[in-house]
């Protein structure tokens, strides 16, 4: 995927926070450890790796509150925030190097 089109994926998990959200009546809370990253899909001189760690990280929150409300599997979001964890690795690698 290019930077663009993770761009738009990352802005449609915005809208599926927002929905979920509203359907549960959860809170930022839940969100805190996205939030606290301050990558944002309008941030676009972000790297695409940081994008990338940004929708594992939403993606997994939001599979966690689907598996308490829904019947989605928790193991789901255990793997997208095993997959974050790697991606914030990489990204750590990526600074000291510079």
């Amino acid at each position: 995927m290019n930077k663009d089109e993770l761009i738009q994926l990352h802005q449609l998990l915005i809208y599926i926070r927002k929905y979920i959200q509203k359907k549960y009546n959860v809170s930022d809370e839940k969100f805190e450890e996205y939030d606290n990253l301050h990558i944002y899909p309008h941030h676009i001189h972000k790297t695409k790796i940081e994008h990338i760690y940004a929708i594992f990280i939403l993606s997994s929150i939001i599979s966690r509150i689907l598996s308490e409300h829904e019947k989605v599997p928790k193991s789901i979001s255990n793997l997208l925030m095993n997959c974050s964890l790697k991606i914030s690795k990489e990204i750590t690698r990526k600074r000291r190097m510079r």
